[in-house]
């Protein structure tokens, strides 16, 4: 068959389960991209090259784990954020789009404090950790999980960007420990996170079931590791929340600044919170 048969194919059995997606054209292409090595651009400009029956049969069933729901990017390894490629795999939650808008804030309290000692608390993938280093050259990072999987993939990803800047694995150091326990920790210092905010009995869609649960539910409310972070009293404090926890602007009284922001759905997202 070829690419052409192939990817027509692969749509028609990618619409058949039970929550069928409007993006079965692409999730298509980026999976036979990534089985050839190639790029779309491939794809179209070799519409009726023949495949293997190694490369079909791999193809396909990678269309059926879609189908049950499990994440294109953990077949791929591969998830695309702030405009830059990084390595995941299950044991680390896959970085959404809302995330960009808590760096883009974290960059603006750095450059208007001057401020170059962070602590990320919840690295999963590495991804917020490396994209601030790579844009403050002088910003050092202690950044902290629980999970050795999400410490794994993170260093992974923290090797990869070193062959963009060769400090990288120096200024951010992984500990693995709950919050910043055992941590000698700069209250003066600024905490970026983005942790675990959903309520226990929320029953959550499909495609997160494959995701580590542990960073996904924050207790039985949901803001339970929120308020410990609050509560670790930093002089700077920025946190991803649920849509529904504005409420926890009460909690943060002993903040002179406190900024709650939205996402690109007009949700609450996040907070950005500053005693000075």
């Amino acid at each position: 068959m070829t690419i052409k048969d192939v990817l027509n194919i692969g749509v028609k059995k990618r619409l058949e389960c039970e929550n069928p997606t409007n993006r079965g054209n692409l999730e298509c292409e980026i999976l036979l991209c990534n089985i050839l090595n190639k790029d779309r651009i491939f794809l179209h400009t070799n519409s009726n090259l023949a495949l293997q029956d190694s490369t079909i049969e791999t193809f396909f069933s990678q269309i059926e784990r879609l189908k049950n729901n499990y994440p294109l990017e953990y077949i791929t390894k591969k998830v695309s954020f702030y405009s830059m490629e990084f390595f995941i795999d299950e044991g680390a939650l896959i970085p959404r789009p809302e995330t960009e808008i808590l760096i883009d804030k974290v960059l603006d309290l750095i450059k208007k404090h001057n401020i170059t000692q962070i602590y990320e608390i919840g690295i999963g993938s590495g991804i917020i950790s490396i994209i601030l280093a790579l844009h403050c050259k002088n910003l050092k990072i202690t950044a902290t999980d629980i999970s050795k999987q999400s410490l794994k993939i993170a260093r992974k990803n923290l090797k990869l960007k070193s062959k963009l800047d060769s400090t990288l694995e120096k200024r951010i150091k992984l500990v693995q420990t709950n919050l910043l326990d055992n941590i000698a920790f700069d209250k003066n210092a600024l905490i970026v996170s983005n942790p675990p905010y959903i309520n226990n009995s929320y029953k959550i869609p499909l495609n997160l079931a494959f995701e580590p649960q542990i960073a996904l539910f924050g207790g039985e409310i949901g803001d339970e590791i929120i308020r410990q972070i609050i509560d670790l009293d930093s002089t700077f404090l920025c946190c991803e929340i649920g849509y529904n926890q504005c409420y926890l602007k009460k909690y943060l009284s002993h903040y002179k600044f406190v900024e709650f922001y939205k996402d690109y759905s007009n949700l609450t997202r996040g907070f950005v919170a500053s005693k000075v």
